[in-house]
């Protein structure tokens, strides 16, 4: 196999690149994941917060039931009280709980689909690059780091190795004889 090879030094140039953008994109995979990680907590902390939720709307809604028995005793002219106040204080209370509970119901919904979610969406082709920037990229930076070195044999061993000629130059016009030196022609 023939190489063109014009610059050893653009190859090394792109092997430092290559090494970098492996390094950067093994830290970008670590970051998906935190956040992956950190979605997840998240919503088990929102089901936490819900589920806390319950429990003081159930305490309102037992306070405001409690508040509307006692305010509905007859007065002692024998009068039943105004108890809207009460009554709308047990209704909001009520429709807070459910609030509450459709809440907890959506966290755990979710909790549950979410790692599927993941997976399907994000850990297929995750768990492939990362497998691409842990095996394949160390052995391929390797090859091509092998590689240099024996352009570098090579460039040593050719006493005539030069960069390529300038645009419109031939090759020939810009060797020189050595036989010039000596003043023979």
């Amino acid at each position: 196999m023939e190489a063109d090879v014009r610059s050893i030094d653009t190859i090394r140039e792109w092997h430092a690149a290559l090494a970098t953008y492996g390094d950067t994109l093994g830290e970008a995979l670590a970051g998906v994941n935190l956040e992956l990680r950190r979605a997840q907590d998240w919503v088990a902390e929102q089901l936490a917060r819900w589920q806390r939720a319950i429990r003081d709307c159930e305490d309102e809604v037992t306070r405001s039931k409690a508040e509307l028995s006692q305010r509905k005793f007859p007065n002692w002219d024998g009068r039943e009280p105004d108890c809207t106040v009460q009554e709308k204080n047990l209704r909001v209370a009520k429709a807070r709980l459910e609030h509450a509970e459709e809440q907890v119901a959506k966290c755990r919904q979710w909790l549950q689909r979410l790692p599927k979610l993941i997976d399907e969406q994000y850990g297929g082709p995750g768990r492939r690059l990362a497998n691409l920037v842990e095996g394949a990229l160390p052995k391929a930076l390797a090859d091509l780091a092998r590689r240099i070195g024996s352009l570098d044999a090579y460039a040593g061993l050719r006493p005539d190795y030069a960069p390529a000629p300038a645009a419109g130059g031939s090759p020939k016009s810009e060797a020189r004889n050595p036989n010039e030196d000596k003043g023979t022609g």
